[in-house]
């Protein structure tokens, strides 16, 4: 294991180096023509010698690669070979190829939320499977899916995702994107089957799997079923917080209006996550509800 994670961050060094050499030959390059002006400009009579050039074009070199390559080994941290995502990203797409530059791109945007052009890059990448190995394009897939799911492409999200999962790529995550895309999408009941493989105790999230199908149910404000589903995961003091919020948010849905504020002030003071968001929404469920019930 040690030799291991010697050899990787050996690997890593090596690779920011060589992406370096580019960088560094123009530093060389501009080094010798600074000179070569300078000596024109002062008009001194001594002749520029080869050995001058190559030396000057030595330093130049040198000093490039020492700050570019310490600069991109810097930028990497504790990453191995990838700026973002490394642990998922894995050992795809690092080599000195135009596709794993492209790729390195592609995710660059894609964590700054260009979506949109993030994808054109990723479908463009895919469309040379030949020239991708089957992690890479396995990787390359998932965050295909990413992009559409994001973007509300469901059923597109929904077939690159399964591409990725058939060609080896897992992450923990994976099942549950695939499950929530099947519920945008309206299959209930699949995406229901779905979430319901996922309750093993082995598996990573299966805490949180109870919260994720009444949060299915909500969106169709089917507001007791959603219920069901949030009471068993606060009995069982599955995400605990989330359990709290979904449920307030279903019995106010349901036209329980106290309960659901009840639950809604233990929420947050048992910590739900974004609680400025899980309030926007609360409330604004909450000012329907009556709305519709002053209607009536």
């Amino acid at each position: 294991m040690f030799f291991s994670m010697i050899a990787r961050r050996t690997r890593r060094v090596f690779l920011c180096v060589l992406r370096s050499i580019p960088k560094a030959l123009a530093i060389s390059a501009l080094t010798v023509i600074i000179y070569a002006v300078y000596q024109l400009i002062s008009k001194n009579d001594e002749s520029i010698s080869y050995s001058d050039l190559l030396m000057l074009a030595s330093i130049g070199a040198s000093i490039g690669l020492i700050i570019f390559a310490g600069e991109d080994i810097v930028k990497y941290k504790t990453n191995m070979f990838h700026l973002f995502d490394d642990e998922i990203i894995g050992t795809a797409f690092t080599g000195l190829n135009q596709r794993s530059a492209t790729f390195g791109k592609g995710v660059e945007l894609f964590h700054k939320g260009n979506f949109r052009n993030a994808l054109e890059i990723f479908t463009d990448l895919g469309k040379n499977d030949n020239k991708l190995s089957v992690e890479e394009q396995s990787v390359n897939e998932f965050y295909r899916g990413r992009c559409y799911h994001i973007l509300e492409a469901f059923p597109n999200a929904i077939i690159c995702y399964e591409n990725a999962m058939e060609k080896g790529f897992h992450i923990p995550e994976l099942p549950i994107f695939i499950a929530r895309c099947n519920a945008e999408n309206g299959s209930t009941k699949k995406a229901e089957e779905l979430f319901m493989r996922l309750m093993d105790k082995e598996y990573k999230y299966h805490s949180r799997i109870r919260c994720e199908i009444g949060n299915m149910y909500l969106k169709l404000n089917d507001g007791e079923t959603a219920l069901k589903w949030f009471n068993e995961a606060i009995e069982r003091r599955e995400h605990y917080a989330s359990a709290l919020g979904g449920a307030a948010i279903a019995q106010t849905l349901l036209n329980h209006i106290e309960e659901g504020e009840a639950l809604y002030r233990q929420a947050l003071l048992n910590h739900i996550e974004d609680s400025v968001g899980f309030t926007r929404y609360y409330k604004e469920v909450q000012a329907a509800v009556m709305l519709e019930h002053h209607k009536d």
